[in-house]
């Protein structure tokens, strides 16, 4: 809090001593549109993540759902946000449960003009902990940590959430889910309009609780949220993020959003400048020709080595500019660990011996990425203080090992039954329950991606030579997300795919053994015990005790390991290139391109007109660094 005082101090001085033009005078271009591209396919879900986790889709939400309690700074530090919350109280209840009473500010509206008060912020938990909500097809995992969910679930008012007036809500975290690492997190809480997905139902509390009184039933929120395609989900019209939806074609995959002349603020204060973004889908190898043409402004997330290189030149001859992060993802290709032959565990250790991960890497990134040895993206605090710990977990080409786990396995047959010929070799087989099963993988890969190609190249021929059939079938992206968050019967082994982290990392939801989870959380079907436990224990960690999260984290990581539910492949630099006069863009590992766009503006730099003043400052924030 300390930090946080002292720069707001120094944040106060240097608007009184500093001239700087303001965000109007900046725009020097008579078009204020922001045009992204992106390389991954829109899917169309712009209402929570629990339809899934398309990183296209976690931008839109990024861009048009806004006035969270909880926001993050350039770094990854969870702060409050001041915009939206006046003030934040603790206390301990007699039951030993941690209650927080936060206070919001008055004033703030979604983009239709509608007021927003504690009854939105209490709304937003009701609604998504409903069980109403959960039949809705969506990964059904509710604010469990919250005292009274499970009753709440059974149709009594949730105790754990309060309104005490218009501008004040209660949450009590349940004591058996602390201490917890990102324990604040647990306060992030975004307002959704409950005039548009919950008509005429109102939120009451009587003194035992929050509860929706009026007609909320499943029936409605089919309606208002699904809707034939035509609801929230889909279309969501009334939200509180900095810039609003305006309209989606999947056909083309180009999303258009529109400034929110309603919206209060970022956790900063800041107010967006550019009154228009359009969001396209571009594929990677047409993306610096898009920019160059001035057909796109932005383009984001570039992995591809040779489109780099090509990039940076022309960034180095001024044509373009460039902006290089490391990922807090990775690259992997996940198992379907319900099914046979995948559900084997040395099966699927064989197959991790039968990619090069080092060739798959380089050909792709060019050099700007790097073999990662479990569940992590090189951008993670976490990796650089356990470089040597995730060394011993490197993953080693070798047919030769791959042969000896699946012979333990009991792959020792051929097609007709009789003992493999190493020699002769060929597809093999082994008797289960009585049936000759053929060593036969389906493998699920994105249709028109360059790294499926250049995967299959560094792995089909020595799967081969260990005995392994593996036929890839090419999928649109969005339908390979069905099968991979298991939307619809799965018929495939493997997935070819990336994933970024969260800011708070925890994967417990992501190996939870329970029926629920499964699915859109849960979504290699691994059922492992010890793995889902040592993740509760790496997030049961005291705020702060960074070392003790590191340790359980690396004890994550070798259960990970051992039982392999993914081939992990590659972590890597990410590139925007974006237009010239695109000032003051700050994406980075932490900070999606939608966040950074409300500081953006198109036009010359700001100017520091007064240097004495300049001087100041800079005197103040090294006076302001010293606690």
């Amino acid at each position: 809090m300390k930090k946080w005082i002292s720069l707001m101090l120094v944040f106060s001085l240097l608007m009184g001593l500093v001239s700087v033009a303001s965000a109007e005078e900046q725009l020097t271009v008579e078009t204020q549109e922001l045009r992204v591209g992106v390389t991954t396919r829109i899917g169309g879900h712009f209402f929570t993540e629990r339809w899934g986790a398309n990183t296209s889709d976690i931008d839109i939400r990024e861009l048009i759902h806004g006035l969270n309690t909880v926001s993050w700074e350039q770094d990854g530090h969870h702060v409050l946000n001041q915009t939206v919350v006046q003030k934040l109280a603790a206390s301990v209840d007699e039951n030993g449960d941690q209650v927080y009473t936060i206070s919001i500010n008055p004033g703030l509206s979604y983009n239709d003009g509608t007021p927003i008060n504690a009854n939105d912020y209490a709304f937003s938990v009701l609604l998504q902990s409903s069980p109403q909500f959960d039949a809705l097809g969506s990964t059904p995992i509710g604010m469990d940590y919250i005292v009274g969910y499970e009753d709440y679930q059974q149709g009594k008012p949730f105790a754990g959430v309060r309104v005490m007036d218009d501008e004040t809500f209660q949450l009590t975290i349940n004591q058996a889910y602390l201490p917890n690492y990102y324990e604040i997190t647990m306060l992030n809480v975004v307002p959704y309009p409950i005039h548009v997905l919950a008509p005429d139902c109102a939120v009451k509390d009587d003194g035992e609780g929050a509860y929706i009184d009026g007609p909320f039933t499943e029936e409605l929120l089919q309606q208002t949220i699904i809707g034939d395609g035509e609801g929230y989900l889909y279309k969501p019209y009334v939200t509180a993020g900095a810039y609003q939806y305006v309209s989606y074609d999947p056909d083309t995959s180009i999303a258009e959003f529109a400034k929110n002349e309603h919206f209060a603020g970022n956790f900063k204060g800041v107010k967006p400048t550019i009154d228009k973004i359009t969001m396209q889908y571009i594929p990677a190898e047409q993306a610096l020709d898009a920019v160059l043409n001035g057909e796109l402004d932005v383009v984001n997330k570039i992995s591809d080595g040779s489109i780099i290189e090509r990039g940076t030149q022309l960034a180095l001859d001024g044509k373009i500019s460039k902006l290089d992060y490391m990922r807090t993802g990775l690259s992997f290709i996940a198992f379907a660990c319900e099914m046979n032959p995948t559900q084997s565990v040395n099966v699927r250790k064989a197959l991790a011996h039968c990619v090069d991960v080092n060739a798959v890497n380089y050909e792709f990134t060019g050099g700007y990425g790097v073999p990662v040895y479990g569940y992590y993206g090189v951008g993670q605090w976490m990796v650089a203080r356990s470089q040597d710990d995730l060394a011993q977990y490197a993953y080693t080409l070798d047919p030769n090992l791959a042969i000896e786990l699946l012979v333990a396995d009991g792959w020792t047959l051929n097609e007709v039954g009789e003992p493999y010929d190493d020699e002769n070799g060929g597809i093999r087989h082994k008797l289960m329950d009585g049936q000759l099963v053929k060593l036969s993988l389906k493998w699920a890969q994105s249709e028109g991606t360059a790294m499926s190609d250049v995967l299959s190249k560094n792995m089909i021929d020595y799967a081969q030579s260990a005995g392994i059939e593996l036929l890839i079938e090419k999928l649109p992206f969005d339908e390979l997300l069905k099968h991979y968050y298991r939307q619809v019967d799965r018929e495939y082994n493997m997935f070819s795919l990336a994933t970024n982290f969260n800011l708070a990392y925890d994967p417990y939801p992501t190996f939870h053994t329970g029926d629920a989870y499964q699915g859109e959380a849960n979504k290699t079907g691994l059922q492992d015990e010890e793995l889902m436990n040592l993740a509760l224990d790496m997030i049961s960690t005291k705020v702060n005790d960074d070392e003790a999260y590191v340790q359980k984290w690396l004890a994550f990581q070798a259960r990970w390991n051992e039982m392999q539910p993914m081939i992990p492949l590659y972590s890597n630099i990410y590139f925007d290139f974006f237009r010239n006069d695109l000032q003051n863009y700050h994406s980075n590992a932490y900070v999606s391109w939608a966040t950074a766009v409300v500081d953006a503006y198109i036009g010359e730099p700001a100017v520091v007109e007064d240097v004495e003043a300049g001087e100041a400052v800079e005197e103040a924030v090294e006076e302001s660094l010293d606690y």
